[in-house]
C-alpha cells in the first residue's frame, strides 16, 4: 500500500516529472517543463515566442489517501462567467476536496489553480488507490466499490482527460498552438472459445462430448457426421462476420488467443492444431490483428514469459508479426505486478484496463499513456491502452436489457465520453457472444454511432 508520505516523497523525482511532461507532450505537441518545489506542480509550457505558467496548489491531495471520498466540483458556468474557457462536461470534479474558495487566478502569463490536479493525474493513472487492496471479488479482480470513482458514477466519466482539455483550452487562450485530438475507436475480440470440440483439449472434449451425447445427442452427433458444416453453424464461429463488419467500417479488429492454461476450470479452451493456425492465418491475411489473451493465472504465477513466447514462435512459424499487444484473461490484472512482467517480455501495449462489472474509466482516461513504476522511480515500456467497455459487463454483470435500447443507451453515453475529449473509445466484444440476432444488431448499432462521430479512424 502507497502512503501519504511516500507519495509526497516521489513527487520530487525528476523520473516522474519527465513522465508528467511526457503525458503533456503527447496530448498537446508542445513543450513542457515541470518543476516540483515548495510542495508544489509548475507546468511552462512553451511554443515559439509563446509561454504559459500554470501552478496547482497542493490542495486535496492528503485527502487521495484517506478512507472518506471528499469531492467538489467547479460548474462550466463560473468558469465560463469567470474565465470564459470551455470544459467538456458540466463541471470539472475535484476530488479531494470538499469545498473551495477560490479556483483560479491569473496573473500576466501566469496562472494558478488552486487544485493538485498533477498529483491527482499521477495517482489516477497508475492506479495507486489499488495497491494493497483485497478484492472480494471471487476472480480477485479489483472492483468498482473499492474506488473513488463510485462516487456520483464518475467512472462514467474520463475526469483527467476533462482537465488536461481545460488545461489545453488556457494553453490555446494564451497563444500556445497545441495540437486537437479527435475522436477514434477500435474494437477486440477474446477469443475464449473457438469451437464446442474442434482442436479442444481431449480431456475436456471426453467431458463435453459425453455430457452431451445424453442431454444434447443431436449436438454430438451432427459433429460425428460432418465437422465443416457443424463448425458453420457453431454461435462462436463470428470470425470471418466480425472482419467483414470490421472492414465495412474501414477498422481492423483485433483477436487476442489464449497461448496455455493455468486454469482447468477457465483455461483449456483450445489446442493450436491446424485448424486454428489456419485461423490465425486467415485473420491476418485480411489485414486483421492478432493478439495475446494470457491464461487465467498467467501473472499470479509468473508464465507471461512463457506464454508470450510460445505464441510469439506458432506467430513466427505462419510469418505473422509478432509485435503483439493483448489482454488478460477475465480482466485479471495487479496493475504494477503484471504491467512489470508485460514490460518485461516487450509487449506492445495492454488494453485490459476497465471496471469489469460496468465498463468506464479505471484509469481517468481514454488515451493511451504509459505508467509508472513509483517504487522502482521509471517508466515501464509498454503502452497502457484503456479499455472502456466489454459486451460482459452491459448485458451480464449490469444486466442492462438489450430489448428497449437501454444497452445502447448506455454505450452510446460511453462513446460520447470519448469524443467530447478527443479521445479513443474501445470495444471488447468476445468472438462467441453472439448467439443471438439482437446483439449482432446492438454490436452494428455501436459501431455505426462511433462511425458517424469519427473523423480519424484508429487502426
Amino acid at each position: 500500500m502507497v502512503t501519504s508520505n511516500y507519495f509526497s516523497e516521489i513527487l520530487s523525482d525528476n523520473l516522474l516529472q519527465d513522465w508528467v511532461g511526457q503525458i503533456f507532450r503527447e496530448r498537446f505537441d508542445v513543450n513542457v517543463q515541470v518543476e516540483f518545489s515548495e510542495d508544489h506542480f509548475c507546468l511552462i509550457f512553451s511554443n515559439k515566442d509563446h509561454y504559459v505558467t500554470i501552478n496547482f496548489t497542493n490542495n486535496g491531495r492528503q485527502a487521495f489517501f484517506r478512507k472518506e471520498n471528499t469531492l467538489s466540483y467547479i460548474s462550466r458556468e463560473l468558469i465560463s462567467e469567470t474565465i470564459g474557457w470551455e470544459i467538456p462536461n458540466e463541471n470539472l470534479v475535484l476530488f479531494g476536496v470538499t469545498e473551495i474558495d477560490w479556483f483560479i487566478r491569473k496573473e500576466n502569463h501566469a496562472f494558478t489553480i488552486n487544485y493538485d490536479f498533477i498529483s491527482y493525474m499521477i495517482w489516477t493513472l497508475n492506479r495507486l488507490e489499488e495497491y494493497g487492496v483485497q478484492s472480494e471479488d471471487k476472480h480477485s479482480r479489483f472492483e468498482l466499490k473499492d474506488s473513488h470513482l463510485f462516487n456520483d458514477e464518475l467512472y462514467l466519466r474520463p475526469i483527467v482527460d476533462e482537465w488536461i482539455y481545460f488545461i489545453g483550452n488556457i494553453l490555446l487562450a494564451s497563444g500556445i498552438d497545441c495540437k486537437q485530438n479527435r475522436f477514434s475507436y477500435e474494437v477486440s475480440h477474446d477469443v475464449d472459445k473457438i469451437s464446442r470440440y474442434i482442436s479442444v483439449p481431449k480431456t475436456k472434449f471426453v467431458t463435453l462430448f459425453l455430457i452431451d451425447l445424453v442431454k444434447r445427442p443431436q449436438l454430438a452427433v451432427s459433429y460425428l457426421i460432418n465437422r465443416k458444416f457443424f463448425f458453420d453453424k457453431e454461435s462462436s464461429n463470428t470470425f470471418d462476420w466480425l472482419m467483414d463488419v470490421s472492414e465495412k467500417y474501414g477498422i481492423i479488429s483485433k483477436f487476442y488467443f489464449i497461448p496455455a492454461s493455468t486454469s482447468f476450470k477457465f483455461d483449456f479452451r483450445y489446442n493450436y492444431t491446424g485448424f486454428v493456425k489456419r485461423l490465425i492465418k486467415k485473420i491476418d491475411n485480411r489485414g486483421h490483428e492478432v493478439g495475446i489473451h494470457y491464461s487465467y493465472n498467467a501473472s499470479s504465477k509468473s508464465h507471461i514469459k512463457t506464454e508470450w513466447m510460445k505464441l510469439r514462435k506458432i506467430l513466427s512459424e505462419l510469418n505473422i508479426p509478432t509485435d503483439l499487444g493483448g489482454r488478460m484473461h477475465y480482466l485479471r490484472i495487479n496493475f504494477l505486478e503484471t504491467l512489470r512482467q508485460l514490460s518485461i517480455v516487450g509487449q506492445k501495449y495492454d488494453n485490459t484496463l476497465t471496471f469489469h462489472e460496468t465498463g468506464g474509466f479505471r484509469c481517468g482516461t481514454c488515451f493511451p499513456y504509459q505508467p509508472f513504476d513509483i517504487y522502482n522511480k521509471s517508466i515501464l515500456n509498454i503502452e497502457i491502452r484503456p479499455l472502456i467497455v466489454m459486451e460482459g459487463s452491459v448485458l451480464d454483470y449490469s444486466k442492462i436489457s438489450i430489448d428497449d435500447d437501454k444497452a445502447l443507451y448506455y454505450i452510446k453515453k460511453l462513446v460520447f465520453q470519448c469524443y467530447k475529449v478527443g479521445g479513443r473509445f474501445s470495444l471488447l466484444w468476445h468472438n462467441d457472444e453472439f448467439e443471438s440476432e439482437k446483439k449482432k444488431e446492438l454490436y452494428c448499432q455501436i459501431l455505426e454511432f462511433c462511425s458517424t462521430l469519427n473523423i480519424t479512424k484508429q487502426v
